[in-house]
């Protein structure tokens, strides 16, 4: 099983590399802003140095407030939209105000014309309330939980010898740039791309962002795909004003007549997850088989021609990973009918109960759910008591016809 372990590592680094492009946003915020200009252009910064700088802001970056706007046409409101990776139509910028007041007190408003969304974290507490349904989820982080720039896999914070390490591994198949300083709104940012090398295996083009030259945080980040020459995914932010955030910002009062729903203590679903289940690496389908419990297939031909790679087992699943990178394709097996088959994507076209519309496809006599955008294809079906999710950044043809070839034997 050499391939497998050495595919594994670099899926995992560009994996981290993404991360640490986006993990500002995710643990911190998207800012631009409106002042003047900040003077004289900042050094220009590594790749290693910028990386490095951009993991810490999540505990680093000073408290601020800021609006969001975000932006996609990969799937539309409802997951409506078409088949083939074709025009899924645009769901429409969505906008959110964020206030942050260090690495564990942060309140964002999605606003929303059948009733806006607000996540409130302050400390341990965490308060989700959905003003569509007027339901309040409130609940406390796992102790077990990340926290601040205490992550593993190397973000937030990475180390500088873990930063080498991603680097380098990602290096045969990714291209990692940034440039001179740019002036955005008034403020200093430095461009960070990350792009594949080699473009025939993946539909994404490129990834861009820019980078705060005092926060750290994105101002801005675009996705690219293949043939197409405007972003089909992008998030900017306006208003960013830095200064001490009222106490009373994180302090969430439950509306008049909400549902309040408190979720179970963490001890009621851990004991599913004990070390019985951790995944284990297999190094041949027939192996996995004997672990999960049931008769684990691989895909008689992968989409071009991509080689397996790893085989995982966990409980009674298996993940088979074809190629590695940006041209990975995952196809998951579980034991189990349809409500086991991982990402749930409805039942199909004809689903009005739930409002959603996924195009169901004829796989040769067995009905799969598909969902195809332009940045990657996920198709779901069920067979023989086993559940199937076939995934990667190909076409909906390929994935096709690889799951004909499985159901086929």
């Amino acid at each position: 099983m050499d391939g497998a372990r050495t595919g594994r590592i670099p899926t995992r680094a560009l994996t981290a590399a993404v991360g640490l492009i986006l993990v500002a946003a995710l643990g911190v915020g998207a800012v631009t802003v409106g002042a003047g200009a900040q003077g004289e252009p900042p050094q220009r910064l590594t790749e290693k140095d910028l990386l490095s700088r951009v993991t810490a802001a999540p505990e680093n970056a000073p408290d601020f407030s800021a609006t969001v706007t975000a932006e996609q046409t990969l799937v539309p409101e409802g997951l409506l939209g078409a088949s083939e990776g074709g025009d899924t139509g645009d769901s429409g910028p969505r906008t959110a105000r964020v206030w942050r007041g260090g690495p564990d007190r942060l309140r964002a408003e999605l606003q929303d014309e059948n009733g806006d969304q607000v996540l409130v974290r302050s400390g341990d507490r965490i308060s989700v309330y959905d003003g569509a349904s007027n339901t309040l989820r409130t609940g406390e982080k796992p102790d077990d939980a990340p926290d601040g720039a205490a992550e593993t896999d190397g973000l937030p914070g990475a180390s500088p010898e873990e930063i080498d390490e991603i680097l380098a591994e990602i290096a045969p198949s990714s291209k990692l740039t940034t440039g001179a300083p740019v002036e955005v709104a008034g403020r200093w940012a430095y461009p960070l791309t990350l792009e594949p090398k080699d473009k025939s295996v993946t539909l994404v083009e490129r990834a861009e962002t820019l980078v705060d030259a005092e926060a750290f945080v994105p101002l801005r980040f675009e996705l690219y795909a293949e043939g197409r020459p405007e972003p089909v995914a992008r998030y900017e932010a306006q208003g960013f004003q830095v200064g001490p955030v009222p106490d009373a910002r994180f302090e969430f009062e439950t509306p008049p007549g909400a549902t309040v729903e408190r979720p179970a203590p963490q001890e009621d679903w851990a004991d599913e997850y004990r070390t019985g289940d951790e995944p284990r690496e297999a190094a041949s389908v027939e192996e996995a088989s004997g672990l999960a419990g049931f008769t684990v297939e691989d895909l008689p031909e992968a989409p071009g021609g991509r080689e397996l790679e790893e085989i995982m087992v966990a409980g009674d699943g298996a993940v088979l990973t074809y190629g590695s990178d940006w041209g990975a394709v995952v196809l998951a097996e579980k034991a189990g009918d349809e409500e086991g088959a991982g990402p749930s994507l409805g039942a199909g076209a004809a689903d009005q109960g739930s409002g959603l519309q996924v195009p169901a496809v004829d796989l040769g006599g067995v009905q799969a759910r598909e969902l195809s955008t332009p940045v990657g294809t996920v198709l779901s079906w069920s067979n023989g008591g086993v559940s199937y999710t076939l995934a990667g950044s190909v076409p909906a043809a390929e994935l096709r016809e690889a799951a004909r070839g499985l159901l086929a034997r």
